[in-house]
Order: C-alpha cells, then structure tokens, then sequence
C-alpha cells in the first residue's frame, strides 16, 4: 500500500498514520508529515529580545523531534505588547501547524481584562503548546541611581520604556503603582526590549519596570556584571536562586487582597515563554507539535545550549499551560475586577 497526499485535506487525512506506532511494510512506506516542509516561528518582539532568545533556540532544536525533520525559520512581529503577533497567529496565519507563535504571557490576560479592547480570540480556547520556562520579572534603573530601595520608588518618580499597553514593562508598573503607591512614567511605543536598552543609555529613560530577568542575564550579562543597573524589587510569586537579597513584590503586600491580586496578576509568570499555534489546527496535529516541543525540552543539545546562554528551561507542557489560564479566568469576579482596573492603561 503507498500512501499519497494531495493537497491539505489529504495531508490532515493522513496524520492519524504518521502518529500511530506502525507496524507492517505499508507503514513504513507513509511519508512523514513535515517531509520538506518549512516552518515557522513568529515571535512577538524584535531580534535580540528574551522571547526571540527562546524562539530561535527552539527553532533550532525542535525540528529534530518533528516527523520529517523540518527546518524551523523564526520571523519577528514586535508591537502592541504581543497582540499584532498573536492576533495574526490566532486569525491570519495557515491552519496547517506550520506556523507557531512566541508570546508574552501577557497575551492571555487581554481577552479577560480588555486593556486595550484589541484581542480577538478566547485565551482558555488557545492552542497552547507549552511553555520553555517560568519567569521573574525585575525593575532596573540604569546606574548611577538616586533609587536605593523599593520606598524610594513610593517618593521619586521614575522614567520607564515599554513596547505598549499589555508588555510587562507598563503592566507591572501600572501594577506597583496601584498596590504600592509607586511613581512610574511609563513611556510606550518601543518595538521591543533592545530599544528600551537603548533608550536606557541614551537617557530617554531611567529603566524598566517589568522585563524578565532571564532576559537581562542572557542579553545583557555585562550590565550585571559590570554593575551597569540595580536591580530594585524582583516581581514573582516566589524569589529567583539568582536574586536571594532583591526583596521579592510579592512579600510587601499588606492585606489578603493585595495577595490575591497579585497572585492573579502574577500567574502569568509561571508560563513565561509560551508558544501557541493558530485556532482551526486539525487536533491531531496539535498533540503531535505539543509532544515534540516537550520532547525538544529535554534535549541534551536544547539544554547544553541553554546553559551556555544563561537560559533557563523550566518547562510546562500544553495541558498545564491551559490549566492554568483557565484557573486564572475562574478568580473571583471582584479580583478580576480590581486586576482590570489595575491592568488597563492608565494617564500618566
């Protein structure tokens, strides 16, 4: 028996004998799925950012793990936070598996809070392929710095550059300045981190409020390690090994509500890097693309290579990640209510 494929009907058709353990010649005769097929990665910032970090390390290991072992070309989408990436993802991009997207975590609480009215998908009805590690997100002013500790961020008001209305940098302090009484200008419409780096040395700003701390040790080793920037209030439900002595947002809260706000507003962490792929994905597809990306994370060449970049790989799968946005949309109303509040864009 020879297998044929013609056309995406034939080739979705089809699947079911490229997943299935095979036995017997006809098998072994069924053409992989990804046989000279190219795919791609979109990632919602600009080259040089810790999303596409991660992206291209995926891109250049998961194929491996993919039937046919395609090559993998990641193609970047910076703008609006994540939203032009994921709304492309989500409604333009082919239906055929080959296009998957790099997303901040951000983009699962759009839909939920409506901070800019601009999502078109459901998140819990995603098509979450996982996510390559959970995060700590830190505010660094660049030094020399009058800002000595998290108080002085509550009496001095601070300059901080972000890439829009959902991007951590403007969620985060708009977050600080709400429980805390913080003072972040936020100045929006950076394409992405490596422009507010730059806007950082060029003093058009003071820092970030919310970029992730894998990101500056593995883009910016040299500002740590040189003492370039302070490190001023790590912003996680649990302390990065990393930052033992940066007071951890989480520990100042004063009240059970503040806790419970952040811990909804914090969720998101614990799914740093996620991928998702385009609703309309035939279902078989999905779990094989899912299968390969966990399997992609426990690679000796992923993991070696991560390590020499100061990646951490703490992986969650396609079921935990949608979990967990699923728990976050069942808070109760009047913290979803208070985090949307905290969340939408503010005047600054």
């Amino acid at each position: 028996m020879k297998v044929r494929y013609r056309g995406l009907v034939g080739l979705c058709a089809g699947l079911t004998l490229v997943l299935t353990e095979a036995v017997g010649p006809a098998a072994a005769q069924t053409e992989p799925v990804f046989k000279s097929t190219q795919l791609f990665i979109v990632v919602a910032s600009d080259v040089g950012g810790g999303y596409d970090t991660y992206a291209r390390l995926l891109a250049r290991n998961m194929g491996n793990h993919l039937a046919g072992k395609p090559s993998i070309v990641v193609q970047n989408m910076p703008g609006a936070g994540g939203l032009k990436a994921m709304d492309y993802i989500i409604n333009v991009a082919p239906k055929d598996g080959t296009y998957l997207g790099a997303m901040p975590s951000g983009v699962a609480y759009e839909p939920m809070l409506g901070t800019t009215g601009a999502a078109r998908y459901h998140a819990p009805a995603v098509n979450w392929i996982g996510s390559m590690a959970k995060e700590v997100a830190v505010t660094i002013l660049q030094n020399p710095t009058p800002i000595k500790t998290f108080s002085d961020l509550q009496t001095q008001t601070v300059i901080v550059g972000s890439s829009g209305a959902t991007a951590t940098n403007s969620v985060y302090a708009r977050l600080m300045n709400a429980l805390f009484g913080t003072r972040f200008k936020i100045v929006e419409g950076y394409s992405g981190q490596p422009p507010v780096y730059l806007a950082m040395e060029r003093g058009e700003v003071h820092g970030s409020a919310g970029l992730y701390y894998a990101s500056l040790a593995s883009g910016k080793a040299d500002w740590l390690r040189d003492k370039k920037v302070s490190i001023i209030v790590q912003i996680a439900l649990e302390k990065s090994p990393d930052l033992p002595d940066v007071p951890l947002l989480y520990d100042l809260a004063k009240t059970e509500e503040d806790r419970q706000v952040l811990r909804l507003a914090l969720a998101g962490l614990l799914m740093g890097h996620p991928f998702v792929l385009p609703n309309g994905v035939p279902a078989d597809r999905v779990k094989m693309i899912r299968a390969a990306f966990m399997s992609a994370m426990k690679d000796e060449a992923l993991l070696e290579e991560a390590k020499k970049m100061n990646l951490p790989i703490t992986p969650l799968d396609g079921e935990a990640v949608t979990k967990l946005v699923t728990d976050m949309y069942a808070s109760p109303s009047p913290i979803i209510e208070r985090v949307k509040t905290i969340f939408g864009p503010a005047k600054n």
